[in-house]
Formats: C-alpha cells, structure tokens, sequence
C-alpha cells in the first residue's frame, strides 16, 4: 500500500505532504520537540560521526511513524474496500471518482438496473461554489457557521439524480418537480433517484456508527474499527458531488453538477441576506460557510432561521479569538481559543515556497494575532522581519531554509514553459540522476544575470557563498511578510529599512 496515496487524497488537512507532518497530524509522532533532519542534513549527518547517532535515531523514528501510519491506513484502506467492493491493494490507489462510482455499481445492481457505459465526452465547464470577498484585515471574536455536509444534503432533498432529471421537451410528471434556481434544471421528486438512495444510506449509516463510537473508549479495537468505517462513509459521500461533474463518470450528467452548485449558490446567497436582516455582521463566505461576528445570542437565533429555512443542518464549526484576512479569497488566519493557528491558503502552508519563507510568515502571524494592538502588532512584526532579513544577508539561515521544493507533474522534457524547478531536475539528469514523474525537486537560486529558471540550481550542487540572498529577501521572504503586514498598513520600504546599510557596513568589515 502507498501511504502518500492516502495523504494525498484523503488527508487535505495536510497542506505540505511530508512523513512528519502526516505523522503529526495522525498522533502518531508529535512534530513538537523532534528533532526532523531535510535531505540537506544527511550527508553532513553521516560524514559526522558525532553526529551520526542523531541521524540513526531520526532514522528509527520514520520507521515509527510508517509503521504507525501503515496500520492507521490499513484500518481505513480495508473499511474504504469493504464498502466499495475495490479490492483491498487498489483501495487507496483509485481516484477518489471510482470510490464513489464503483459504490454505485453495487447500488445499481440491488436496484436491478444496468450500469452505463463509459463514454468520451468534451469539456462542458459550469458554474461552481460562491465564494464571497472577505473584508481584509483583524477581526474579533469570529465564529465559522459550517453547512453539514452541504452538497450531499441539498443532492438527497432535492432529488438530484441522473435518473430524476427531467428534460426541457418533457412534460412536468404528476408527483411535482423540483426546479433548480438560476439554471432552471428540473427533478422529479418522486420516486427516490440513485444518488438520494446511496447518500442517504451513507449519511445515515456514518450518523449511526458515530452515535455508537459516543459509547465506547478510544482504546477499544471496536471503536478504531467503527471510526475507520465511519470515516471511509464519509469520504465517499463528500466524493459524490465531485464525482457528478466528472466527466468520465458513468453516471455523469451536467444538469446534476450544475443544479447542485446552483441550490449550493442559493443557499448561501439567502444566508447572507438572513444574516443582515438579523443584524448580525458577515465577514467572509466560502462554498458551504459562512464567517459572523460571534454573539452567541444573535448566533443562536441565527442557526435556528437558517436550519427552519432551508431544512439543512448547519452549526459552529471553528470559533477565533481573531482572524486575519488578506484582500484575496481563500487566503486567511485565525487564531484557535488554545493558542494554535488555522492557516488556509498562505505561503506558510503552501508547498512552493522556501522554509525561511514560511517561518517568517508563521512568526509574523503569530505576533500580529496574539498582539494586545495593532501599534504593538506593528512594532514587534516590522521588527521581526527586519532581524530574519539581516540573518540572512549575514549568512546565518541555513542551506535547508532556502531550498524551494516543487513537483515535477511531467517529464523535464515534456514542459513547454521554462521553469526553475524543471530546469533544476534537467541540470541533475545531465549529472546522472534518475528524475521521474511525482519527484518534487529541491532547489536554489543562485548569483548570476539571467532569467531566474536560468539561476536554478539542484541545492546539493552549490556552495553556501554562491547562492543569491538578496533574491531570498526581495523574492522570498518580503513578499511572504507583506502579505500579512499590507492589511496593518506596513510597506516594504519600512522591512528594508537601515538592513541594507548595516549589510554593506557588515561588507566592508
């Protein structure tokens, strides 16, 4: 079994997919107070016998955390099969599509109806989720109103099915239609179509196992048992919908994905409204939530209209003591009630990025949302870019800090745009390395003129004094700072200021 297969379709938690990380995320190992060696490390760690042992040590603790992820995916991967009928070795490895297809096919079969044919079909984009601009900058107290699992309920109350999907040039059928807003698509309400029966016999049983796991201890081997399966219900049933506009779905008609989207449109659109008729302030909305001012009251009275309203169960999924946002969408930090930051779609989180990079970022973001006001914010984050930013000029960040790592998704030969990380697995397959689809390979850039892929270098092929660190700070981790410190009025000029004198005074001794 791949366990990278499991990361990577079924933990999107994760953001940076690495053995540590997973592990972490897992409880297996905690990443707090382990010491994790890059692949920068291990040359120097093995050619030093002093610190040889460290190396061993790190080494015995992967094997830990495989051994310990292995046997938490395999409780998965064998619950994930039995419900699917996809044998237990490819259980992990399909794509998430043929999970929810290949639960059809057993549904079709006790309904006696044939399974389709595949069929080629063109790409025919529809309109997806609503995602609402946030209102940059900090904000108090924030509670995160979360749809329960929004598509599949809209899916299972409106009857959206393939087989309930009633044609323009059709007549309206005597039990009634339910008609989609905007786009009009209509859906017989009776009889049940296939899609309500398998996700209501998904939600239903996930609803069941739950209520069972509140009676039985973690510790139980019935309790790891029952919430393998419950999770494995509920990967398939949050697949549905994607599974509904995949284009090489057997099941597959576009009036279905873009009904859906379209009452998922509805909803939150109405929500919104609801929210300001009741006085209650909105920051941001993204697909199936909804982020408000949080006064519990005003709340509470909130989540009982919108649940009578739409017949869809909706509660609090996060609640922050603060929450930043940048002018982008998808792109946002709260601070969590015990101390920790849910970051989403920032550099910090983002795999592309260089380490110095996101830890500049982090700490910024944990100064700026644990500051008592916006002047101390200021003050302690400028100043803490500033400190990185000569750490760097002076040399003082390590080689692993500053290597960017990016996914090669086809041959070097096959890229039609020059890219720096393609141009860096180039340069390795010229000095004899094996570079394959799925490598993420690991660069820096270095001194020179050129265009930047031209500067890209694989990092265990140059020397610390031929990288250039002014591209880190310019490029790196300014930009990553200022993402955050833009919203507190803060501009670049104020990071660089008196670093690149005292740089040049450093220069000359």
């Amino acid at each position: 079994m791949d366990l990278y297969d499991f990361a990577e379709k079924d933990l999107p938690a994760v953001k940076v997919k690495t053995l540590e990380n997973v592990a972490d995320y897992l409880g297996i190992m905690p990443l707090e107070g382990r010491e994790v060696l890059d692949p920068p490390d291990i040359k120097l760690y093995w050619e030093d016998e002093a610190r040889r042992e460290k190396l061993i040590e790190f080494c015995r603790d992967n094997v830990r955390c495989v051994m310990g992820i292995g046997r938490t995916v395999l409780e998965f991967a064998v619950q994930l099969s039995n419900l699917t009928g996809i044998p237990l070795d490819h259980a992990l490895t399909a794509a998430v599509g043929f999970r929810v297809e290949w639960t059809l096919i057993r549904a079709a079969r006790q309904r006696g109806e044939l399974v389709p044919k595949r069929a080629e079909r063109r790409h025919m984009p529809y309109v997806g989720g609503m995602v609402l601009k946030p209102k940059p900058g900090i904000h108090e107290r924030i509670a995160v109103l979360d749809y329960k699992s929004l598509y599949p309920s809209i899916m299972i109350q409106k009857n959206v099915s393939p087989d309930t999907y009633v044609p323009p040039d059709e007549p309206e059928p005597p039990e009634g239609v339910n008609v989609a807003p905007e786009v009009g698509h209509r859906f017989r309400r009776e009889p049940p179509g296939l899609y309500k029966e398998v996700l209501s016999a998904l939600i239903e049983a996930r609803d069941a196992i739950r209520e069972r796991l509140k009676a039985l201890r973690p510790d139980d081997p019935l309790y790891r048992i029952l919430d393998a399966r419950q999770k494995a219900l509920k990967v398939v049933a949050n697949a549905t919908y994607g599974y509904a506009g995949w284009l090489g779905a057997r099941w597959y008609l576009k009036p279905v994905a873009e009904s859906t989207t379209a009452w998922g449109r509805y909803t939150i659109k109405r929500t919104v409204e609801m929210a300001k008729e009741m006085g209650i302030e909105l920051i941001y909305g993204d697909t199936d939530s909804v982020f408000v001012k949080y006064e519990p009251e005003k709340v509470e009275r909130f989540l009982k209209a919108v649940e009578e309203e739409f017949g869809l169960k909706i509660k609090p999924d996060e609640i922050f003591e603060r929450v930043l946002f940048t002018e982008a969408k998808k792109r946002y930090c709260g601070l969590l009630p015990d101390g920790r930051l849910e970051i989403v779609g920032l550099e910090a989180v983002r795999g592309d990025w260089s380490a110095v990079a996101k830890k500049v970022q982090r700490g910024v973001l944990e100064i700026v949302l644990k500051a008592k006001s916006p002047r101390e914010a200021r003050e302690k984050a400028v100043k803490f870019v500033r400190d990185w930013i000569a750490k760097l000029k002076a040399g003082q960040v390590p080689l692993k800090d500053l290597v960017i790592w990016e996914e090669l998704t086809r041959r070097p030969e096959e890229y039609k745009v020059r890219a720096a990380h393609v141009e860096a697995a180039k340069r390795m397959m010229r000095e004899g390395w094996d570079v394959s689809v799925g490598d993420k390979i690991g660069y820096v850039i270095v001194k020179g003129s050129g265009k930047l892929y031209e500067r890209a270098w694989p990092y265990f092929m140059v020397d610390y004094s031929d990288i250039d660190l002014d591209y880190y700070v310019k490029k790196q981790v300014v930009p990553a700072a200022m993402r955050v410190l833009k919203v507190l009025g803060v501009r670049e000029e104020e990071l660089l200021a008196g670093v690149e004198r005292k740089g040049l005074m450093a220069f000359f001794g």
